[in-house]
């Protein structure tokens, strides 16, 4: 039996923070070559491209404390998409976070970035819970992150559940595309013998 032991993500995190905005809303994104993501970026297991903000030298130095590292787990923090996260990926970097995303870094010796996604996409139903305690709008603070409790086994046995996971996580993308040829098909089929 696998040796398992319960830590605080504040025991088992190197970083547990969120970034800020530039001043002037959209117009304060003066371009260049750091990017900022945004709450609207981080979906469920992926970074989307798309809406994906950037800021200059000047202003990614001011934001220094929040640069983001690949693999870090990307944390909606408020709002309607609060805890969806994901990991960063290398083609988004370099970047920054926002107020609304929270970077979540594992100590890897003990715990490996790619276990705590899939643990807190386990807890994802509790994460949503706990954020409906703001008084305004949903929302997770550092301390709330930073009191998770998480059971962890060794890194080899976290080596092996992500292996599994991710192998899942594959056939769910390629069934998913797999249903998105037959749906071009039917539609090309449907127009072909009643439209055309």
């Amino acid at each position: 039996m696998e040796e398992v032991k319960t830590y605080t993500f504040k025991n088992i995190c190197s970083k547990i923070g969120s970034g800020a905005t530039p001043k002037g809303g959209k117009d304060a994104y003066k371009g260049g070559n750091t990017a900022l993501i945004r709450s609207q970026n981080v979906l469920d297991f992926s970074l989307s491209r798309d809406g994906l903000a950037y800021i200059n030298e000047e202003q990614a130095q001011k934001l220094d404390n929040v640069s983001v590292s690949e693999n870090d787990v990307l944390l909606n923090i408020t709002g309607d998409s609060v805890a969806r996260v994901c990991l960063a990926p290398s083609w988004a970097l370099p970047a920054r976070v926002n107020q609304h995303v929270s970077i979540i870094r594992g100590k890897s010796d003990i715990v490996l970035n790619c276990y705590l996604l899939y643990y807190l996409q386990y807890k994802k139903s509790y994460l949503l819970s706990l954020s409906q305690g703001g008084a305004t709008r949903n929302a997770l603070t550092k301390k709330m992150i930073e009191d998770i409790e998480i059971p962890l086994p060794t890194i080899s046995y976290q080596e092996k559940v992500i292996s599994i996971l991710s192998a899942l996580d594959d056939k769910i993308e390629l069934n998913r595309r797999i249903n998105d040829n037959l749906e071009q098909q039917a539609q090309a089929l449907f127009k072909a013998w009643f439209v055309d």
